[in-house]
């Protein structure tokens, strides 16, 4: 679990800042939808440069997904760390403080200058870090070279260069392209670890010395391929080898069916995490087949 010190401040154009406990600090920007590989980076950046100035660590994130107002975007509708998780794992990465800014139509309009202004310098930003590619204001104008200008040297300004694997970039959009192609097993060179969900177990049923499972997602996660997935399951702090099944039905219902082996009790109602760590193939998937048995 992270630190419980962690202090999130939800803010939108209307925010009375004067009635938050301001403190000069160092502030990583971005959506950091999943916080994979390359927002690490920038995070620790921005870490070690809080420490160095003896400043307070801040991460300023943005919810809903850009793309639910901006028009014409392709819409992310589900998410790879939902706005509960990742503000878990940002208090394990150390951060202080939170900011989630509401992502509004009024938010989306507003100029670059006008962001800074409003969200950074008046929340006493003495640091800023974020990624190359990071866009701000109406239309993205504002880049990273924009930002210094912007910060009337008030604050300074750290870009985090693109982080690549085997030459490809590390980003949400290439994750969720795995996960799409049921390509689970590369995802934690990108994400860090497997691609995992949190899920309340609704259903139970033991078979065969296995305990068979339904369980409902709690949060708007991103699923992968339609597929049979060999998972580890967590409970407890205890880790279980496992067996998902990915259905139509799962992208109607947000609920997962599967079997956890070598559990001989659970209780209904009871929270698991559920990581995928590879797609079966065809062959693998068939029920009958030596090579399901051998594989579970």
């Amino acid at each position: 679990m992270g630190d419980e010190s962690v202090k999130v401040i939800y803010i939108d154009q209307n925010t009375d800042l004067s009635a938050c406990k301001l403190e000069p600090c160092v502030m990583a920007l971005g959506f950091f939808d999943g916080v994979h590989v390359g927002h690490r980076k920038i995070i620790e950046t921005a870490k070690r440069l809080a420490k160095k100035k003896q400043l307070t660590l801040a991460v300023m994130t943005f919810f809903p997904h850009p793309s639910q107002v901006i028009p014409a975007s392709k819409k992310v509708s589900s998410y790879l760390s939902p706005l509960s998780v990742k503000q878990e794992i940002f208090a394990e990465l150390g951060v202080e403080k939170l900011y989630i800014v509401k992502f509004d139509e009024n938010f989306s309009k507003l100029s670059h200058r006008e962001f800074v202004d409003r969200f950074l310098i008046s929340l006493c930003c003495r640091h800023v870090v974020a990624g190359f590619d990071f866009t701000y204001g109406y239309k993205g104008e504002g880049t990273m070279e924009q930002l210094e200008q912007d910060g009337k040297g008030i604050f300074e300004v750290t870009t985090v260069p693109e982080v690549k694997y085997k030459s490809k970039k590390i980003s949400s959009s290439m994750i969720r392209q795995l996960l799409l192609s049921g390509m689970v097993h590369d995802v934690p060179y990108y994400l860090g670890d497997y691609y995992s969900v949190l899920c309340m177990i609704v259903d139970l049923e033991e078979e065969d010395k296995k305990m068979t499972f339904r369980a409902r997602l709690e949060y708007d996660y991103m699923i992968p391929k339609i597929g049979k997935y060999i998972v580890r399951i967590e409970i407890d702090g205890n880790y279980y080898r496992g067996v998902c099944y990915i259905s139509d039905k799962t992208l109607q219902t947000n609920m997962l069916d599967g079997m956890v082996i070598g559990l001989s009790k659970i209780n209904a109602q009871q929270s698991m995490k559920l990581a995928f760590v590879r797609r079966l193939s065809d062959e693998e998937a068939s029920a009958n087949s030596k090579k399901f048995k051998s594989v579970i």
